[in-house]
């Protein structure tokens, strides 16, 4: 059975390097998507996983499906689409973080819709992961996310919801209707301390707590990046620390934390041990390139 299935779209990134070649920019092709990266964060925590999307018949589809299967993420609810393209991305790293750029129009996941979800498959999860990211997709992708939680409800499947926003992709008022009507839905929710700003027009950390609780998840988990997370659970707050490392790539911390999260949560039961040991996924993902190459195994941590 498949413990934790995610929904959304996978990418290739490229990821612009620091050091030009022959005085041209150069870039360093990898994996992406947040919802992608997070299950493969889980995967190589030790969770059985599963994830739900559409490639193209492309190469970077091939290339996308090699990935799971080598990662052990049943992507058997993958459908391809021989016509059209896999998304692409590009990351540019600069002093004050990361910027992205998504040349992916009509990409394969983007057509993707509510008719296309595999119900029983979500119904029999344990929990299910989605993200504002793919609800920023389109409007298709944005209905099948919004069915897909509500069928997993009705099923009592967890449902995961991290509200990781992208701006060029959308309008902060559209970003918002849709994020602030699926949280009613979530039973756990993974903001980020300048999304969450950004969203609630607050950087107060217990009044953004006190909002995204309100909706009624048991588990609001504010990601703050180097300064640690802070876990509201049950009207209380709990603050953690991260190991000091030297971070060269920030892409994949916040995916790799939250799938690190749901795997040790779904096999211990408490969520401060499954953030103790998030953190430390997290902050050995930050020291190498990409979003997904970096991300530690179970091993590694424990």
């Amino acid at each position: 059975m498949t413990e934790i299935l995610a929904l959304g779209e996978a990418l290739i990134e490229f990821l612009r390097l620091p050091d030009p070649v022959d005085g041209r920019p150069a870039y360093r092709q990898g994996f992406g998507g947040d919802t992608s990266s997070a299950i493969i964060a889980a995967a190589r925590q030790g969770a059985t996983t599963g994830y739900i999307s559409a490639v193209g018949g492309d190469p970077f589809g091939k290339e996308l499906l090699a990935l799971w299967a080598r990662e052990g993420v049943d992507a058997a609810t993958v459908l391809t689409r021989p016509q059209d393209p896999t998304g692409v991305y590009f990351v540019q790293p600069h002093a004050s973080g990361r910027s992205f750029s998504y040349p992916r129009r009509s990409s394969a996941a983007s057509l993707y819709g509510p008719d296309d979800l595999p119900l029983e498959a979500i119904r029999k999860a344990c929990i299910l992961h989605v993200s504002a990211l793919s609800q920023s997709i389109s409007p298709t992708m944005r209905a099948a996310v919004s069915r897909a939680c509500e069928v997993a409800r009705e099923a009592g499947v967890l449902v995961s919801f991290d509200t990781n926003l992208r701006l060029n992709l959308w309008t902060l008022e559209e970003a918002r209707e849709a994020i602030f009507g699926l949280l009613p839905l979530a039973d756990i929710v993974l903001p980020s301390d300048d999304e969450a700003e950004m969203l609630l027009g607050t950087s107060d950390e217990a009044t953004i707590l006190d909002r995204f609780a309100a909706f009624g998840a048991a588990h609001v988990i504010l990601k703050r990046g180097d300064r640690g997370p802070v876990l509201r659970m049950g009207g209380e707050d709990t603050r953690l620390d991260v190991p000091k490392v030297t971070a060269v790539d920030s892409t994949g911390a916040g995916d790799s934390f939250a799938g690190a999260w749901l795997a040790y949560f779904l096999e211990t039961g408490d969520a401060r041990i499954a953030a103790e040991r998030a953190v430390m996924v997290a902050a050995d993902t930050v020291r190498g390139y990409g979003a997904v190459d970096p991300i530690p195994y179970r091993a590694d941590i424990l």
